[in-house]
């Protein structure tokens, strides 16, 4: 990988996208903003590095890529074009999709969800699984990180998306999310249920479920509300055979109900009154029923820019109506796949927030924010009504430190600092609940010794107005021949 991601700004990929401001990135991959097609789409470009990938793995990855690229789906991000490319000495792989502006695990942090909100994200996410699964396909990494916004529009990110039974996770992380079979190789629909109860519960509580040595049933934080409790209980079944389909839990939650077909055909939802154009999602229902014409999606085809106007003013109307409202602020398509370090966002706990149902979105400065904190205030998914509310942050602190045990014959190996970046998502309740390198450094062994260590740390959690909030930390490991430093770095919020 180059030494600095942003060092690219300006270059060209395939003589066609051009490498504009650079969004963030990690050691697997940096995200840019670009263009795609005629007419100037706003669209991201992430780059992977292919590194020392043996052929079969690079085959595998591009085929995945380009079966999620024939994918369509209105909650789905958009893959315009993926490939293989090379800048100066560097192999890459190279994914142009839509430019999402927003996911929900910037949102998170701040405060949970409301059962109406979540209500709301669980019927697009129900609709893009059910298609995916009808289409022999998988999701493989639902969590809040990949729980994207393109306007007021709800989509899940693609470039993760394999064959059902395929690879499992991708090596270097370690997720809670994850279904117990995936540990085995296993990557089946039900795996993406088992993702499903944990983001419902994660959502509703800022915190994750536990299990009782020996028993299968999970222990739920005891403010997750009805029917959730019981929808995320049957998702959460070690079993994947025990698992509720997309079906059940849609019935559970009065959502539509998702019908899969086993021809191939996209997943469509039958819903009392709701013609099948309108099946497409809630915003299309609204179009149809105020006779409004339904605003053009990716990729844009053979329109003129008067069009393209006319469909803005269109959207723009549409938005003061809509039930899904507009989602989490922040930055866009560097989540996907990775947790990537924001370079130009502002941090999540001062990000602006702009609700829908609000006559106007503030900035948040000063520790003040115009999001509802701790179920305070009505006024619909990430939003407050006509007030500003002054949140008091308490920094996270480290409760329990582990160092790596490193033999003293691999101490003796080292010449100078070997330094590893590990970057972990802890809950309110201080367990690390995600952990993968940010940096691996010369020596896989010793990244692997710094990434077991990591998941093993315990944490007083950060507080805002006096309540335990989730936190994203970057831990320094300094090894060197005399022993192992770790400097722990509050990198959210």
């Amino acid at each position: 990988m180059p030494k600095a991601w942003k060092e690219w700004e300006g270059r060209v990929v395939k003589k066609e996208f051009r490498l504009g401001d650079y969004l963030g990135g990690s050691e697997r991959a940096g995200v840019f903003m670009t263009q795609y097609g005629p007419e100037s789409l706003k669209a991201a470009i992430k780059l992977i590095p292919v590194g020392a990938w043996d052929q079969a793995t690079l085959d595998a990855e591009l085929s995945h890529l380009q079966s999620a690229r024939e994918l369509s789906h209105p909650y789905l991000l958009q893959i315009f074009q993926a490939g293989r490319t090379q800048l100066d000495d560097t192999d890459l792989l190279f994914v142009v999709m839509e430019h999402a502006e927003e996911d929900l695990s910037q949102f998170l942090p701040k405060r949970p969800l409301t059962p109406a909100e979540v209500r709301e994200m669980l019927e697009p996410t129900v609709e893009a699984l059910a298609y995916l699964h009808g289409k022999g396909f998988v999701h493989g990494r639902l969590k809040p990180a990949n729980v994207m916004a393109i306007g007021d529009q709800l989509k899940l990110s693609s470039d993760g998306i394999s064959r059902s039974g395929g690879r499992s996770a991708p090596p270097g992380q370690n997720s809670y999310y994850n279904a117990p079979e995936i540990g085995r190789g296993e990557n089946e629909a039900a795996s993406d249920v088992w993702s499903l109860g944990m983001l419902l519960v994660v959502t509703l509580t800022q915190d994750l479920p536990g299990w009782d040595a020996g028993e299968n049933e999970p222990v739920l934080p005891e403010n997750v509300p009805p029917p959730f409790d019981e929808i995320a209980r049957h998702c959460l079944r070690r079993d994947p055979r025990a698992r509720w389909s997309l079906a059940e839990i849609a019935a559970r939650s009065r959502l539509a109900s998702p019908v899969v077909s086993t021809a191939g055909r996209k997943a469509e939802f039958r819903q009392s009154g709701v013609t099948p154009r309108a099946a497409a999602g809630p915003q299309l229902a609204v179009l149809q029923r105020k006779g409004i014409p339904a605003p053009p999606t990716f990729p844009y085809k053979g329109r003129s820019n008067a069009g393209l106007y006319v469909a803005a003013v269109v959207v723009a109307v549409i938005v003061g109506v809509l039930v899904v409202p507009r989602l989490f602020r922040g930055v866009s398509n560097i989540s996907n796949s990775e947790q990537i370090t924001p370079t130009r966002a502002p941090a999540r706990a001062s990000a602006e927030i702009a609700p829908v149902r609000d006559q106007g979105a503030r900035r948040e400065e000063s520790g003040e924010t115009n999001s509802r904190v701790g179920g305070e205030e009505p006024g619909g998914l990430f939003g407050a009504r006509g007030r500003t509310v002054r949140r008091v942050l308490t920094a996270g602190q480290v409760a329990e430190q582990v160092l790596p045990n490193v033999p003293q014959s691999a101490r003796e190996t080292i010449r100078g600092t070997v330094r590893v970046g590990v970057r972990i998502s802890v809950d309110s309740s201080g367990n690390v609940t995600e952990a993968e390198l940010d940096s691996a450094g010369p020596s896989k062994y010793f990244a692997r010794l710094a990434l077991e260590a990591a998941q093993q740390w315990k944490f007083e959690p950060p507080k805002v107005e006096g309540r335990n909030v989730l936190s994203d930390w970057l831990l320094h490991f300094q090894f060197t021949e005399k022993g192992t430093r770790v400097i722990p770095e509050q990198s959210d919020p």
